[in-house]
């Protein structure tokens, strides 16, 4: 989810019934430090979690609540955390009120508001009014000058939210986003859960992007017509294989090595930044049939039903805010059917500090079967021309002589892109694969980062990397002949076989962040 650009925080809640140790939370060891603080913080950092929700839905026991203590204490857990992975941020629910008592306000008051200061942001209950806790929310975040750091709740299951959450959601946040104010959306599992999982993908996309003028069930805009677009990747580095986490088969540099059905939310790509419209000429669909890498592929799709007269379309696939540089690689795999008789280019956009804009194109010749593509970005400009210039914008350009016939044709499939202002990594080997049981009988197949081969300053070269994983994003674990257990984020991987119940042999594969395979020995 980090790659997509969403935080992580971890939710660290107390409900009423299971408040076993509730009253240790606010220990202190000799030395004056919350015992707690440093356990959150710690587990926060191990695991990449950008901070922590706090809701504490029961209170303290009467006889040791202590108010200056737990606002001390909450604002320590945001040193810690900061501290420990910077940006942490510390949200708290509004639920315990300064009284030690669990009253939802639905918004900020003098019962919540002492914990909203010491805190990141606070997520308000659901069950608000815009007459009333909307706008006195709005009064006293704006006195405080954190506006944008009051996040209003919204159920998408309803249960009292404004709106009627579901397909009303659009509702609250038409009334949040005028008041200046920030929105908090729970359970939007809700599109998938309130169904059965039936016709889910067109669901999920009326939910969060159209669902068309004419539809009877969305009741108000989308939720992403309030949401900004977010630039993707880094200043300096952008990749993506288009996965969605789950897939029908997995494919590995095109070619298929396992026919079975997976699910990995950790395997998620980056989608497009823009989605197309109804009119859109040419628009980008996502494909599970055939891949590059993971389980899915980018089709680039011509409407020709939008607009047949038309002989040049663009598809906007990615908004950026990297810095250019002439040395700035581009790659990609792809595959161009013969076929297809119009000129197809991938274009980008760069923006100079002054605001002015220029598109530059990189035609693309005929590929029958998967082809990677890799250029330099350089177009031909000196440094003083060059100063402050980023890459703003990635599409598709199709500019074709005569139409089809048909109502849609695929022109171009995407495997990966890669867009890096680094140089090329190189890649520590993947060392001997031992084995461990675990309490439960289970097998753990661990590993580790040969960098035997490096100099000094290779270790140390710039690039994407992990404190986990290095130079790798993910592992490819592998069984015997060549079957696939599984995606492993971390140098350990549980098989699932029993103990003494396997003798097989064993390989691992690590696939750096910018998709190169480094294959691991058999043991």
């Amino acid at each position: 989810m980090h790659k997509n650009g969403v935080r992580i925080l971890g939710t660290f809640i107390v409900e009423p019934g299971n408040t076993t140790g509730f009253s240790d939370l606010l220990e202190r060891d000799a030395n004056g430090t919350f015992l707690f603080v440093e356990k959150l913080a710690g587990i926060a950092e191990y695991y990449g979690f950008d901070g922590w929700l706090l809701n504490f839905e029961e209170h303290f026991p009467d006889t040791t609540f202590n108010l200056e203590t737990t606002l001390k204490f909450i604002e320590e857990l945001r040193k810690e955390s900061d501290r420990r992975v910077k940006g942490s941020e510390i949200v708290w629910y509004d639920s315990l009120t300064i009284y030690n008592r669990v009253v939802y306000v639905n918004g900020l008051s003098p019962l919540n508001a002492p914990f909203f200061d010491v805190s990141s942001a606070l997520f308000t209950n659901y069950r608000w009014n815009p007459l009333a806790q909307l706008l006195t929310t709005a009064a006293l975040s704006k006195v405080m000058h954190r506006n944008h750091d009051v996040y209003m709740g919204i159920d998408v299951f309803g249960r009292g939210t404004f709106g009627g959450g579901g397909w009303g959601t659009g509702t609250a946040l038409s009334v949040i986003r005028p008041a200046g104010l920030s929105a908090a959306i729970f359970a939007p599992g809700w599109v998938f859960e309130n169904f059965d999982g039936q016709n889910f993908e067109e669901r999920n996309r009326k939910f969060w992007i159209n669902g068309g003028a004419t539809d009877t069930e969305l009741i108000c805009r989308p939720v992403a017509e309030f949401a900004p677009a977010w630039e993707a990747g880094t200043e300096a580095f952008f990749y993506t294989d288009f996965n969605r986490g789950y897939g029908k088969k997995w494919f590995q540099s095109g070619r298929e090595i396992s026919a079975r059905p997976w699910v990995h939310v950790g395997a998620q790509g980056v989608l497009p930044s823009f989605y197309p419209g109804d009119t859109d000429l040419l628009v980008w669909k996502l494909d599970n049939e055939v891949a590059y890498n993971g389980g899915h592929s980018l089709q680039i799709v011509h409407n020709a039903a939008a607009g047949a007269d038309a002989k040049i379309s663009s598809c906007k696939l990615y908004q950026f805010n990297m810095a250019y540089k002439r040395d700035l690689q581009f790659s990609f795999s792809y595959t161009l059917e013969a076929a297809q008789k119009g000129r197809v280019a991938v274009y980008f956009i760069l923006k100079r500090f002054n605001g002015v804009t220029e598109r530059h194109e990189v035609g693309l010749p005929v590929q029958e079967g998967w082809g990677i593509k890799t250029v330099t970005l350089d177009v031909g400009k000196t440094d003083e021309e060059i100063f402050g210039t980023k890459v703003v914008e990635l599409g598709i350009a199709y500019i074709y002589p005569e139409a089809s016939g048909e109502p849609e044709a695929i022109i171009l499939r995407l495997g990966h892109i890669c867009l890096s202002g680094y140089p090329e990594q190189k890649l520590p080997g993947i060392s001997k694969i031992s084995s461990a049981i675990l309490a439960s009988g289970k097998q753990q197949l661990n590993w580790g980062l040969d960098y035997s081969g490096f100099s000094p300053s290779e270790g140390s070269q710039l690039g994407v990397k992990s404190k986990v994983t290095g130079e790798f994003a993910y592992f490819l674990v592998y069984k015997g002949l060549g079957e696939l257990l599984g995606i492993s984020h971390c140098l350990g991987f549980i098989t699932g076989v029993e103990t003494g119940s396997d003798n097989s042999t064993y390989r691992v594969d690590g696939i750096s962040f910018d998709g190169r395979v480094v294959k691991g020995a058999w043991f």
